[in-house]
């Protein structure tokens, strides 16, 4: 709604078009916004396909001369459309623009301007010399934190949040890279735009604010799979590009680095709700394999000789059960979802039990009592504690 509200007041709004594509947000958007904005054309789709493929979708409705793509949490100023089409309009090289953003406390945001991360540029990022040295044109070039942040240039990179350009361009490159689920299409679109003679701007006269994180904050730990899945793509289509190559192992490596520090950190922040999974899933395995023993009539596994295999299996269990849901963000969102709780727990006993083959028969129909009870409570004890919260 803020960015809506605040391009409703910017000049040039009354000749603009506005698409909005929701992106299966399951929530009340459509009726709050078309009940406000009765000028907005509306896209509903039935699953999230992605930024890049959801952008393309509603460029094919778009009949202006230019396309601007904005993100929702963005909030732009009166004088944006205005300033923008004068600009590409002084600038018949400029393929594409995008502006000085702000965060909300009105610092720069860095990824507004950036160059190609060519495996150097990429080392120097990640390596944490960026930040230390952000005025060294060689340590700073992937931000470009050595140039002035008011001063026009032409480079490589302008953010996926903001990005105005001529609509024909659009269409005659293809639009996004629809392999691009979330991050990295803004790296390729812009590459392919100067592959076709245009030149990429970064314009200062034109800021905008941007609420940067709110989509992906609610899954940590798999916008961070996404981050570097659109790297590994990245490298995959330009490695015969040496300047623009990612050594794809390191990609691999990068990810799992990062999912083990991210989830680490997670539970670690979450530590009370985790240690009481932890106690729930290894409660209904034992219970689980308990109550199953004692129903065939078998002396239960947890008297015999050798126990490693189900310490093994108890600690893997707790393991993936764990991960599954930091990855879904049951430990990160603040409205709980039973749906995706179960889901996560479902998902988790699918690989659970494609680890117990080796055990016998009757310790299969245990664990698989253990893990139905270790979804259900999971899910109970969730659901009570979110109820807790909202004083319910």
């Amino acid at each position: 709604m803020e960015a809506l509200d605040s391009l409703r007041l910017a000049e040039l709004y009354g000749k603009s078009e506005v698409i909005v594509v929701d992106n299966a947000s399951n929530d009340n958007s459509r009726e709050l916004i078309t009940s406000n904005f009765e000028e907005v054309q509306w896209i509903q789709l039935k699953k999230n396909i992605g930024f890049g493929k959801a952008c393309n979708a509603g460029a094919v409705c778009a009949r202006g001369k230019y396309l601007l793509l904005l993100n929702p949490d963005t909030i732009v100023s009166s004088s944006t459309l205005k300033n923008a089409v004068e600009f590409m309009e002084a600038n018949p090289k400029a393929g594409l623009m995008g502006p000085k953003i702000l965060n909300p406390d009105g610092t720069l945001q860095l990824s507004c301007r950036r160059s190609d991360p060519t495996p150097m540029v990429a080392f120097y990022y990640f390596s944490g010399l960026s930040r230390l040295f952000p005025k060294s044109k060689r340590f700073g070039h992937y931000n470009l934190t050595y140039m002035d942040e008011n001063e026009a240039a032409h480079v490589d990179v302008v953010s996926g949040s903001f990005m105005f350009m001529p609509l024909h361009l659009f269409k005659t490159i293809g639009g996004f890279d629809e392999r691009f689920f979330m991050y990295g299409e803004d790296i390729d679109l812009c590459f392919r735009i100067r592959q076709q003679g245009y030149e990429v701007w970064y314009y200062p006269a034109i800021e905008i604010i941007h609420l940067k994180g709110k989509s992906s904050a609610k899954r940590q730990i798999r916008s961070r799979f996404y981050f570097y899945e659109a790297m590994v793509i990245y490298s995959r289509k330009y490695r015969d590009i040496q300047s623009t190559y990612f050594p794809v192992r390191l990609m691999w490596l990068g990810i799992a680095v990062q999912a083990v520090f991210n989830i680490g950190t997670l539970l670690v922040r979450n530590a009370a709700a985790a240690l009481f999974d932890l106690a729930v899933i290894n409660f209904s395995l034992w219970s689980g394999i308990k109550l199953w023993s004692s129903y065939k009539g078998y002396a239960s596994l947890y008297t015999a000789e050798k126990l490693w295999p189900l310490i093994a299996m108890h600690s893997f269990a707790a393991l993936v059960f764990l991960f599954m849901f930091a990855y879904n963000g049951i430990y990160s969102v603040k409205d709980y979802s039973a749906k995706n709780t179960i889901y996560s727990g479902l998902l988790s006993s699918s690989l659970i039990m494609s680890g117990v083959y080796f055990l016998t028969s009757y310790s299969r129909g245990g664990f698989l009592a253990g893990l139905a009870m270790a979804v259900l409570l999971t899910t109970g004890w969730h659901a009570a504690a979110s109820l807790f919260k909202r004083g319910k």
